[in-house]
């Protein structure tokens, strides 16, 4: 089930070129690669950078982490939240449609909650 919800994020996603489904350690539970996207080490950052604003939000009181991005110039990244502790990274070409993005992100969130809770 976890690869065709991914797949389906995908293949409905203009300028995807790679997701996973990650656990709050950064591990790939299941992914959908690209071999020129480091998806593995990706995962493994954006772990870290959830568990560091995790502590930070606790002194700024913001709730939890939703949804975080980052824009380089090769890749437009997002980490959505599915449930606390499983989170997908969508891994986009810059020019790739960002609101569609977030949409299929939340659609397929709605999708694997019952099975990651």
């Amino acid at each position: 089930m976890f690869r065709e919800v991914l797949a389906g994020v995908r293949d409905r996603v203009d300028g995807a070129l790679a997701v996973s489904l990650i656990g709050l350690d950064g591990i790939a539970i299941e992914a959908i690669k690209n071999p020129d996207v480091p998806l593995d080490v990706l995962g493994a950052e954006f772990g870290g950078f959830i568990r560091s604003i995790r502590l930070s939000n606790t002194d700024l009181d913001t709730g939890e982490v939703l949804q975080f991005s980052l824009v380089t110039e090769k890749y437009v990244t997002f980490l959505s939240a599915v449930t606390p502790e499983y989170f997908i990274l969508l891994v986009m070409r810059p020019d790739g449609n960002y609101g569609r993005a977030r949409f299929e992100l939340a659609r397929a969130k709605h999708a694997l909650q019952d099975e990651l809770t």
